[in-house]
């Protein structure tokens, strides 16, 4: 009786990991649908304003301002580069979690199974560290995807921000 409590108190930990690393994946997870939908409107918006350089062109009459066009493609195809950064470091930080995930689960096998052979129980050690470790680098990469995520606003304030060159003088009040 005594060995089972202590197998299931050995239980415990590998649990709680797992735990940790849902609660993760699922922060991640969401990271990851706002990111998708995100690329997803600049896709929409870059087709739109390409659709408006093209008819622009078509309208000789029309004052439209194609410079601006053209640079609102520009930097949505440099935003969607970054955006993509962003997408691979959460995508490479869910697989070392949920890596994570399958080695905190093999260990807790692996402690149950050590009742029946002491082989087990370094099986499940090997699986815990390693779980550990890949939980760390899963934990790194997302610091550095947040790192990295207002790349993307800041060239879109970079963009809404005309020139000085295009910035008209301020008129001062008649005395």
């Amino acid at each position: 009786m005594r060995e089972a409590v202590q197998t299931i108190q050995l239980l415990v930990a590998p649990v709680v990991m797992v735990s940790a690393c849902g609660l993760l994946c699922l922060a991640l997870y969401n990271r990851l649908a706002a990111v998708v939908g995100r690329l997803r409107a600049m896709a929409k918006e870059e087709v739109d304003t390409l659709a408006r350089l093209s008819l622009a062109g078509a309208e000789p009459g029309k004052k439209t301002p194609e410079r601006r066009l053209r640079a609102r493609v520009t930097t949505l195809e440099e935003q969607v580069d970054h955006v993509m950064s962003r997408a691979r470091l959460i995508r490479a930080a869910l697989t070392c979690l949920l890596a994570a995930v399958l080695c905190m689960l093999v260990c807790s096998l692996a402690l149950g199974l050590s009742i029946l052979a002491r082989f087990f129980a370094t099986v499940a050690l090997g699986a815990f560290f390693a779980g550990v470790l890949v939980m760390i680098a899963g934990v790194i990469l997302a610091l550095g995807e947040l790192k990295i995520a207002l790349v993307p606003a800041a060239l879109e304030h970079a963009a809404v921000e005309p020139p000085e060159d295009e910035c008209p003088e301020p008129t001062r009040p008649a005395a």
